[in-house]
Formats: structure tokens, sequence, C-alpha cells
């Protein structure tokens, strides 16, 4: 698994050149980076954001009702696409479409000119992903790691304080400036 920050990067968040907790600190970038990856994907989608080449992946795909073959393949970004097929269920044979001219925007991947309506698989072969990782992306795995630090280190609970006496409050919530940061990568499919 990927990890989508470093033990440099969280010990200067926090401020720490001790080697103490190291091992520690390791499972929880581990940790933070997963959660990431189902904040913006969802389940089943590990190293979500890293940049590799999928082969032969099924996935869900639909045809819309002016013949173009729609799909969302699991990256949040798809660079290039070397073989895509589909069929309207298992019993049937795959349907292979020429490459050359399918569509790209973002993660979604588009080809025209398909006769059919509804749902379908797609068998897609692809090359998406970040190399390197965004900034901000990193940046939001310290900021979860480090929040998650803190939780173990300090034992807190789901929240401390009463907001009415004008005493500080806590809470695990995810905290409001790493929801901004991941909101752009969070993937949506129609």
């Amino acid at each position: 698994m990927a990890d989508y920050t470093t033990l440099a990067s969280v010990k200067r968040a926090l401020g720490s050149g001790e080697n103490a907790d190291d091992a520690l600190l390791t499972e929880l970038i581990a940790q933070a980076s997963r959660a990431i990856d189902r904040i913006c994907a969802g389940v089943n989608h590990d190293n979500y954001f890293v940049r590799e080449t999928l082969s032969d992946l099924v996935i869900q795909g639909r045809i819309a009702s002016d013949g173009v073959l729609l799909c969302w393949p699991p990256k949040p970004i798809v660079e290039s696409v070397s073989a895509l097929a589909y069929r309207s269920s298992a019993r049937e044979n795959w349907i292979t479409v020429d490459v050359t001219n399918v569509e790209i925007n973002g993660y979604s991947v588009s080809f025209r000119g398909i006769n059919g309506n509804g749902k379908v698989q797609v068998k897609i072969s692809f090359t998406g992903g970040f190399n390197p990782l965004p900034d901000d992306l990193v940046n939001a795995a310290t900021l979860l790691t480090v929040r998650l630090y803190k939780e173990v280190k300090t034992g807190l609970s789901d929240s401390i304080g009463v907001a009415e006496l004008g005493m500080l409050q806590y809470t695990k919530a995810l905290p409001e400036r790493l929801v901004a940061m991941l909101k752009p990568y969070r993937r949506i499919v129609l």
C-alpha cells in the first residue's frame, strides 16, 4: 500500500525530531492514507491516488440515450486508455471499441456511436493516478496523521468542553480544513 505522506513530513508538523514514536507514526500514516482513499473514493479503492496501469479491469458503465458509452475508472484522473470493451450482461461476448476515438475527461471515459441504452459492464485497460501526488493531498494526509496521533497520545473522547460556558471544545469529526482540502478529489459518479 502506498502512503500519501512521509514520516519526515509528519514529524515536522508535530515539531518532533525524536525517533521514539516512529513505529506508531508509520502505522498512522498508513491508516490516514487509507482513510483518505475511503473519504474520496469509497470502499475497495486502496491506492486510489497512486499512478498505475491497470489491465482488464471490469467496472460498471452505461450507454446514454444518445449512444455514448460512459464509464468511470477507479482513479482520480485517467491519463490514457489502451483497451476498452463492453457488454450488456455476463452471458454476452465483449464488444471491443477503437480506443483512438475514446474521450477522456478527468476520471470519466466516453466513446460515441454505441447502439443501445442502459447499464453495461466495461472492461478497460488504462493508466491513471498522480505521480507525484499533489501538495495539498500530501498536506491533507499529514494533517490527518497528526490528528490521529494526537488522539492516540492524549486519549481524547468524542468531545471535551461546554460551548455555553465558553470552554474549548474538541470533536472527532474531520477538521474543516481537511474536508476542504479533499473536496476537489471526491469521486462523484453520475
